[in-house]
């Protein structure tokens, strides 16, 4: 606050008083003045780069994905979003709209990547099993959401043969449901697995020093069969019926 000056004899103390009330008025407003200015300039900028056709998206860098065609993701974004000013892109939806079109894909984190670019990662869904097929190797993850097709299926996962038959989508959704009970360790444990139906699932176990042949029987259980399985085989066992895994029967 401004000091009031000190009274004189003589001087007219009330205008002295009023003038010094009327230019602290002044100071006040004048401050308030170029806070407003301020602000508005903000705002001024701000319209711009939302409006602004020099800010629309130009690029979008797609990475991290081996399921998912990085390329039709950059194109699908750019289509949708074509046109549009980065301000007014919004990360969570294109994350959204990119999971709706690409089901491979368990996760999309969007970033801005620059005054027109964005960046995007992709996690894939991790595929539990590979259905051999005439076209090569359909892929599915635990929640039996399809991969896509590839022509080898990956190493280290196990592969579905149905014994000569193409299995049905009641066997399909029982294998799923058993491979997808078992974590990752033991899952590269199954080279291959067998169905002639749901109730009749059997494989091949590896353990990297002995192998066996497993029946499973049913989907349930899984973890208990595949360890009981294994520690068996680790004991030389080469025919194994864990389908009571509480009453293994072997050759």
């Amino acid at each position: 606050m401004v000091p009031l000056p000190p009274a004189r004899a003589g001087d007219n103390s009330t205008a002295d008083l009023t003038g010094v009330i009327r230019a602290r008025r002044l100071k006040t407003w004048r401050r308030r003045l170029i806070a407003i200015g301020i602000v508005a300039a903000l705002i001024a900028l701000v319209a711009v780069a939302w409006f602004s056709p020099l800010l629309s998206l130009q690029k979008v860098q797609v990475s991290g994905s081996k399921l998912v065609d990085t390329d039709k993701v950059t194109n699908f974004v750019l289509d949708s979003q074509s046109g549009k000013p980065l301000p007014q892109v919004r990360p969570g939806a294109v994350e959204d709209s990119v999971l709706g079109e690409f089901p491979e894909a368990e996760a999309a984190s969007v970033h801005y990547a620059g005054p027109r670019s964005l960046k995007i990662e992709i996690t894939d869904r991790t595929p539990v099993i590979a259905i051999e097929g005439e076209s090569g190797y359909r892929l599915y993850d635990s929640d039996a959401v399809d991969l896509g097709t590839v022509a080898t299926a990956p190493k280290k996962l196990t592969v579905l043969s149905g014994g000569g038959h193409q299995p049905d989508r009641e066997t399909v959704a029982a294998v799923i449901r058993f491979m997808g009970e078992l974590r990752p360790e033991l899952r590269r444990l199954l080279v291959t697995i067998e169905a002639e139906d749901a109730m009749s699932l059997k494989g091949r176990l590896d353990t990297g020093q002995q192998k066996a042949t497993v029946v499973f029987g049913d989907s349930s259980d899984a973890s208990l069969k595949v360890r009981t399985a294994a520690q068996l085989t680790a004991e030389g066992r080469t025919e194994i019926d864990v389908s009571v895994p509480s009453v293994p029967v072997t050759d």
